[in-house]
C-alpha cells in the first residue's frame, strides 16, 4: 500500500497535476459556469442555477441574494441566447473539455490525437449537459430524502457513471473496464467533497458575502473550483496506478 501511494504521488508531479488542476479551475469558472447557466434554462423545472446553488449548499440571507445577484435568471438568459452566442458558448467550454482530456491521456500514458481529437469534447460536453439535466436534479432530490451514508453512497454511484464516461469518450477507450477503478475513486471523492461543502461552503460564502460582497462569492466559488479540480486530477491519476497495478498483478 505504501509502495501504491508513492507511485501516486510520482506520478501526480509527473503530469504537473498542481498545474493541471489549476488551469480546469480557471476554465471552469469562466467558460464551464456559463454552460451550466444556460443548461439550467432547458432543466426540468423553473430553477435557475442560482437557486440550485442556493438549494446545494443551503444559503439564506445575504449569501443567498449575492448568489441570485451574480447569476442571470431563466428567463434573462433565454430571452438573450442566440445562435452565435451558443457557438461561442461551446467553443468557450471546448477548452474545458480539452483541459480535461489533456490530463486523462497525461495520467493514462495516451498520445493526443491533435484535430482527431477535436469531436470527442462535443460529445463529451453532449453527455456532460444530458447528465446535468437529468441525473443530477433526479441525484439531489432523493439525497433530500436519505441521510449523510445514502448522500455518499448515491453520490459515488452518480459520480462514478460521470467519470467513467468521461475518460472513455476523451480517450477513445474501448477497455473501459480498465477505467472502472478511476470512475469509482472519483465517484468516492465527489461524494465525500459534496457533503463536506454542504457544511463549509455556506459558512464561507456568507462570510465572504458580508465582508466582499459579489466578489466574495466569486472568490469563493473558484476556491471550491480548484478543490474540485484537485479531485479530478487525484481520481484519475489514482485511477490509472490503480488499473496498471491490477494488470501487471501487483494488488
Amino acid at each position: 500500500m505504501p509502495g501504491l501511494a508513492l507511485r501516486c504521488l510520482r506520478r501526480f508531479v509527473e503530469i504537473e497535476g498542481t498545474q493541471h488542476a489549476t488551469v480546469l479551475s480557471a476554465q471552469a469558472f469562466t467558460s464551464l459556469i456559463p454552460f451550466l447557466v444556460v443548461a439550467a434554462v432547458f432543466a426540468p423545472g423553473d430553477a435557475d442555477l442560482s437557486d440550485r446553488i442556493v438549494d446545494r449548499f443551503g444559503l439564506e440571507g445575504e449569501s443567498a441574494r449575492s448568489v441570485g445577484a451574480l447569476f442571470a435568471d431563466s428567463g434573462e438568459v433565454e430571452g438573450t441566447l442566440t445562435g452565435i452566442s451558443v457557438v461561442i458558448l461551446v467553443l468557450a467550454t471546448l477548452s474545458f473539455s480539452r483541459a480535461i482530456q489533456r490530463m486523462y491521456q497525461r495520467a493514462y500514458g495516451h498520445e493526443p490525437g491533435g484535430i482527431r481529437d477535436a469531436p470527442l469534447g462535443l460529445l463529451w460536453l453532449a453527455g456532460l449537459a444530458l447528465w446535468l439535466v437529468i441525473v443530477s436534479p433526479l441525484r439531489q432530490s432523493l439525497e433530500d430524502v436519505g441521510g449523510v451514508a445514502f448522500a455518499i453512497v448515491l453520490g459515488t454511484a452518480t459520480g462514478a457513471v460521470l467519470w467513467l464516461w468521461t475518460p472513455v469518450c476523451l480517450l477513445r477507450a474501448r477497455d473501459w473496464h480498465r477505467l472502472v477503478p478511476g470512475a469509482v475513486i472519483s465517484g468516492v471523492l465527489g461524494a465525500l467533497l459534496t457533503v463536506a461543502s454542504a457544511v463549509y461552503v455556506p459558512v464561507l460564502m456568507n462570510w465572504s458575502a458580508e465582508r466582499y460582497g459579489l466578489i466574495g462569492i466569486a472568490f469563493t466559488l473558484q476556491s471550491w473550483l480548484l478543490v474540485f479540480a484537485f479531485v479530478v486530477v487525484i481520481g484519475a491519476v489514482v485511477g490509472a496506478v490503480v488499473s496498471e497495478a491490477r494488470a501487471h498483478g501487483r494488488i
